[in-house]
């Protein structure tokens, strides 16, 4: 039976990697193993560097182990759908067949779509749509995306915008599907590998809300449509149908409402035991009910956010080793930690500390047992 919670488990989480503070551990715990003062930003490394590091072995960490702790996008996952029973059970309450994802501990599907002959239907999450027609899309100034209740907003403006940074806009200037490509960065908050070779860009995109300074890619999720790559889906990363009360308006440069069609916020999702499609998270599998889809190859595509809910002592214990072995390895030994007559080298506590760690991390690899399907009936 998974575990819920442990009175040893990692519970600081306040991420904000600029100020040091990760999933795994932060810059505190790390300058209290290595018994030196704290970082800010005139040490060196600097607090902002240590969050860097932090962020890198946090990475590391989930490939090593097979797992993550923190809640990652699984973007474009596709799928085959078999029936593993006659079609008939769905009238009864049954499913008809699964998938099986990924990765477990499954924490929201973002989007699945299915199938259905002639295009993929959608039946996950809150979602909203942009369609970028190719004689309007470079006219368009801003999107503007709210939560519910106004508590947050966020104004996504094109390139042209005097006083804003390059990474906190998209570029309008290459096509319809260039410029989606560039807002599903600006909304996920990602690097635009897509679109840097034409943009120029060096930097990950990042914008805040216009009060509380909310990240947007916590709250929303962008992807292109599979058939027409100027259409842009966005989800809303709200638990349930709480999405469905977020809104989207879209201003043009004569500041005006925009021509570009959307599609504002609609709830899709009927995930329950006998809606269209329910899920064991843990196992990371989706079982297909009332809507199923065609069955084909990769008649299914799947976003989703996955993760353990908890941050093991093991798992907080083994990133700080592993970040403070960094700085060690970093060190001129004269900036930071010093090294006496009576202690062991910097090389020596780097090898113990990364050594500790990856042993503790081998314990924590995770073995997937695929379950046949005939374990379901």
């Amino acid at each position: 039976m998974p575990i819920a919670s442990s009175p040893s488990d990692y519970t600081s989480i306040n991420v904000d990697y600029i100020n040091g503070n990760g999933y795994y551990t932060d810059v505190d715990a790390v300058s209290d193993l290595l018994q030196i003062p704290a970082f800010s930003d005139l040490t060196n490394p600097t607090e902002g560097q240590v969050g860097s590091i932090i962020k890198r072995v946090e990475g590391m960490i989930d490939d090593k182990v097979g797992r993550s702790y923190r809640p990652i996008i699984w973007k474009n996952e596709f799928k085959d759908f078999e029936f593993s029973r006659h079609p008939i059970h769905s009238y009864y309450g049954g499913y008809v067949g699964f998938v099986q994802l990924s990765q477990m501990k499954v924490r929201k599907i973002v989007s699945l779509r299915v199938w259905e002959g002639n295009n993929y239907r959608e039946l996950a999450s809150a979602q909203a749509s942009i369609d970028l027609d190719s004689s309007a899309y470079n006219k368009i100034r801003k999107f503007t995306l709210t939560l519910p209740n106004n508590v947050a907003s966020w104004d996504l403006f094109y390139v042209g915008e005097g006083g804003k940074a390059a990474s906190a806009t998209f570029n309008n200037n290459f096509g319809s599907k260039t410029t989606a490509q560039e807002i599903m960065s600006l909304i996920n908050e990602e690097f635009p590998a897509k679109t840097s070779q034409f943009t120029g860009a060096t930097t990950e995109k990042a914008i805040s809300s216009l009060s509380g300074g909310y990240s947007i890619s916590d709250f929303f999720y962008a992807y292109s449509d599979a058939n027409d790559g100027s259409i842009i889906h966005i989800s809303s990363l709200l638990e349930g149908d709480d999405g469905s009360d977020c809104t989207i308006t879209v201003t043009d440069q004569a500041g005006e409402d925009s021509s570009t069609a959307i599609t504002n916020f609609t709830d899709k999702e009927n995930m329950k035991r006998l809606g269209d499609y329910w899920t064991i998270g843990d196992d990371g599998r989706i079982f297909f009910m009332q809507k199923y889809p065609y069955h084909n190859k990769n008649s299914v595509i799947i976003n989703y956010i996955a993760g353990d809910g908890r941050v093991p002592a093991v798992i907080h214990e083994a990133a700080t080793k592993l970040v403070a072995a960094e700085i060690l390895r970093h060190d001129d030994q004269t900036i930071l930690i010093a090294e006496t007559g009576g202690n062991i080298s910097t090389k020596e506590k780097y090898d113990i500390l990364r050594k500790e760690a990856l042993e503790a991390l081998d314990g924590k690899k995770d073995l997937v047992y695929m379950l046949d399907w005939y374990d379901w009936y």
